[in-house]
Order: C-alpha cells, then structure tokens, then sequence
C-alpha cells in the first residue's frame, strides 16, 4: 500500500507543475494580454506567476522525492536489469535534468528579467525580447514534461518489462 502512495504521490506531482503549465500557455497569458493597463497587467501577471512558481517548485520537488523511492522500487524488482526499462528510464532522467534546469532559468533569469524590464518601463524591443526568452522557456518546459510524462507511460506499461535480463 505505501508503494501505492508513493506512486500516487509522484502522480499528483506531475499533475500539479504540468496542469498549469498548460492552463498558464492556453488561457491564463492571452488572458492577461487584454488587460490594457500596463500595471495592472503586471500586478496580476506577477501576482499569478509567483503562485505558480510556488506551487509548481512544490510538485517539482514532490515528483524528484518520490522519483527516488521509484527507482529503489524499481531495482528491488529488478526492472533495471531489463534493456528496454534502463534505457527509458535513463532518458526520464536526463529529461528531469532538462526540466530542473529549464524551470531554475525561468525563474531566476527570464522571468525575472521580464518583470524588471516592466517595472522600469523600458523599451518595448528590450520587452519584448525577454518576453520571447521567457516564452521559450516556458514552452520547452512544457515540452520537455510532456516526454518525461510518456517515458512515464513506457516505463509503466509491460512493453519497457519485457526483452529479458542483460
């Protein structure tokens, strides 16, 4: 039962960063783009993407500490010995990698660039130019999480348990 928790837990955390990533990308920023006054734009801009970082660096870091209790899980059963499980699972990893460092990136640089860049009313080419950087970032995060939720998949299906040991 607890490996069911664990499991679950690890589930929820996918859902909670990569639901809103795809909320924040297909409604909440065309939204806020038809607000017209630029400051208020900002403060709700602001307001919405400081929550998510929380929560979204929250269910990040769920998915990393029950991402281990799975990889102990899966070398108990010997999942690991198995080609098609080792290498599937090597690229999930690689990918979280990508996704921690894309995620950090957003936070810590672009969009805390973006929103500097806003608040000093600078040019709209200098905006604009954060604004793209950001968006890239935030799209390749998505896309990124996206390959790591059908690694997932393959990693739980019995296509990536079968082949034989090494």
């Amino acid at each position: 039962m607890f490996n069911a928790i664990v499991l679950w837990l690890h589930i929820l955390g996918a859902v909670v960063f990569i639901g809103p990533q795809v909320f924040l990308a297909a409604v909440a920023i065309p939204a806020l783009r038809t607000i017209q006054d630029v400051r208020e734009r900002l403060r709700v801009t602001s307001a919405i993407t400081r929550g998510f970082g929380m929560v979204g660096g929250a269910a990040l870091a769920l998915v990393v500490i029950t991402g281990f209790w799975n990889l102990h899980e899966a070398q108990d059963n010997n999942y690991t010995d198995i080609k098609r499980y080792f290498f599937t699972l090597q690229v999930k990893l690689l990918l979280v990698v990508v996704v921690i460092i894309l995620t950090a990136l957003h936070a810590m640089v672009f969009g805390r660039r973006l929103l500097r860049l806003q608040e000093e009313n600078a040019g709209e080419a200098q905006i604009a130019a954060a604004r793209r950087a950001s968006m890239i970032a935030s799209i390749a995060t998505l896309v990124v999480s996206l390959a790591i939720l059908l690694c997932a998949a393959i990693l739980g299906s019995d296509w990536s348990k079968m082949g034989g040991l090494r």
